[in-house]
């Protein structure tokens, strides 16, 4: 289903999927803002070759739009809406008319309580996906299981330009432009209700960065946690952790590094630490030795071992198993 080319001010659609071309800020501006959010448009071009093409879900807007020419867009606050740009192009950023911008590639959050100045890249343009907080929390309680959450929050140091964001949006922007236009409804239904949950779940991800997680994350990070202290023991790396407890790679990267301060192998390293100290504390230094009891809890390195171990516990593994031996 290919976007549909219309005129000036006539907006022609067909199947959820349009597209409007303009040479005005005012007809791209209101457009973009239907969809989306206030905002204002300011130009010192005569005429633009603006593009705005439009996506519509079930319950919510995928936006791109293209001005085709140098322009300031200043979004007020967003209050209870969350509204994501991803430039796909250098996009400067600031929350002062007048202040020096931040140049963002990636997505980015527009603040919900102060104005968010930008300068698009005139050509290669922008997408924009938006979400009121409570459809968002649904979808957070749909997907994390959170209960007793009705807000969302954030703070001015906000980690919300995400690659997963970003790589979410472009893709499916990518594929929706190409599906051919004879795709039957049924179908095309089907992938627009998918293609709202994959847009929803990366808001959320990019706002779950932007705060403390919810209960819902807690009660994943522990999941982790356990899952890792039952299968210690196995050669793991970080893919099979993530396939193990059903998250992609860097939703397990983000949820260990928010609850645990360290990356999904550094915890994995010490549990195993923490399991082999143990072990040779309690172990008979006569009948076992370090290199068996480190191969038991999954180390496979011994010299490395030895360095994080004595890192941790300042006495060598050695030491530690002679120890035991005198009680």
């Amino acid at each position: 289903m290919a976007l549909h080319e219309a005129g000036d001010t006539h907006v022609a659609e067909r199947n959820q999927i349009f597209n409007l071309t303009s040479n005005r800020a005012s007809v791209l501006r209101d457009e973009v803002a239907a969809r989306t959010t206030p905002h204002e448009v300011l130009t010192k071009e005569s005429s633009l070759e603006g593009k705005v093409g439009m996506v519509t879900m079930p319950s919510s807007r995928f936006v791109f739009v293209r001005y085709g020419g140098n322009v300031v867009v200043e979004a007020p606050p967003t209050d209870d809406r969350v509204v994501a740009t991803i430039p796909l192009g250098p996009m400067g950023v600031s929350h002062r008319t007048h202040v020096k911008p931040t140049y963002f590639t990636s997505g980015f959050l527009l603040s919900p309580n102060d104005v968010t100045v930008m300068r698009p890249d005139p050509w290669a343009g922008a997408l924009i996906i938006a979400s009121d907080a409570e459809q968002l929390n649904n979808q957070r309680r749909k997907v994390l299981g959170e209960t007793g959450r009705s807000a969302i929050t954030f703070t001015e140091d906000s980690k919300v330009g995400t690659q997963w964001l970003t790589h979410t949006c472009r893709s499916l922007w990518d594929l929706a432009s190409t599906i051919p236009s004879e795709t039957p409804t049924q179908v095309m239904d089907k992938f627009l209700g998918v293609m709202e949950d994959s847009l929803l779940n990366a808001l959320i991800m990019a706002t779950e960065d932007s705060q403390n997680l919810g209960a819902g994350e807690s009660v994943r990070a522990r999941k982790i946690q356990e899952w890792i202290n039952a299968h210690y023991q196995e050669p793991l790396t970080v893919a099979d952790l993530a396939a193990a407890v059903g998250l992609s790679v860097r939703q397990l990267q983000a949820s260990v590094h928010q609850h645990f301060s360290v990356g999904p192998m550094e915890l994995l390293r010490d549990i195993r630490l923490s399991k082999l100290h143990s072990l040779l504390r309690s172990s008979d230094a006569d009948q076992s030795s370090v290199a068996t009891l480190a191969y038991s809890v999954g180390f496979t390195h011994l010299s490395r071992t030895s360095q994080l171990y004595r890192a941790k516990y300042g006495e060598s593994p050695s030491h530690t198993l002679k120890r035991s031996a005198h009680g």
